[in-house]
């Protein structure tokens, strides 16, 4: 009996370190987060990074192993203001969209439909989305208005 209460506890233990643990890992680079976190987009994708630096904004392309390919722009200042994406799956858009997650998703919801070809914009005046997929062809972009830079027109990001 007492090394179950000792075993009971000890699990208990483990479990709430690894919670504690789990509640400060690094946050993930998202619309609106910080360029110093793209690589966590990265590993949590499973994907390889490179990066390059254009004359008002920064570009990192994320290619991951299933083909998907995501891009992410950041400012100057370092905060991503856009994404795009394309491949033969979508991808994890709760990890890239960040904050503006459960926004994209009331939206979505309002416009879903059924059949297979699927076609989403959102245009919002703190959210843009323009999304479409059918099987082994998903492409979109998302921004943000107020972050993308002075001078760049988010129509003729790579």
């Amino acid at each position: 009996m007492k090394s179950y209460k000792l075993s009971t506890a000890l699990a208990l233990g483990v479990f709430g370190l690894f919670g504690a643990l789990l509640l400060q890992a690094p946050a993930a680079a998202h619309l609106g987060g910080d360029a110093a976190s793209v690589g966590n987009d990265r590993d949590v994708l499973h994907a390889q990074l490179r990066s390059t630096p254009m004359v008002l904004y920064d570009l990192h392309e994320i290619s991951t192993e299933a083909g998907t390919l995501v891009h992410e722009y950041t400012t100057p200042q370092g905060t991503v203001f856009a994404l795009t994406w394309q491949g033969p799956l979508p991808p994890d858009l709760q990890q890239l969209f960040g904050n503006y997650y459960k926004q994209f998703q009331d939206a979505a919801a309002v416009q879903a439909r059924t059949g297979m070809h699927r076609l989403l914009t959102i245009a919002q005046p703190d959210l843009v989305v323009q999304s479409t997929g059918r099987l082994r062809n998903f492409r979109g972009q998302a921004y943000v208005p107020s972050l993308v830079p002075a001078g760049v027109d988010v129509a003729e990001l790579p």
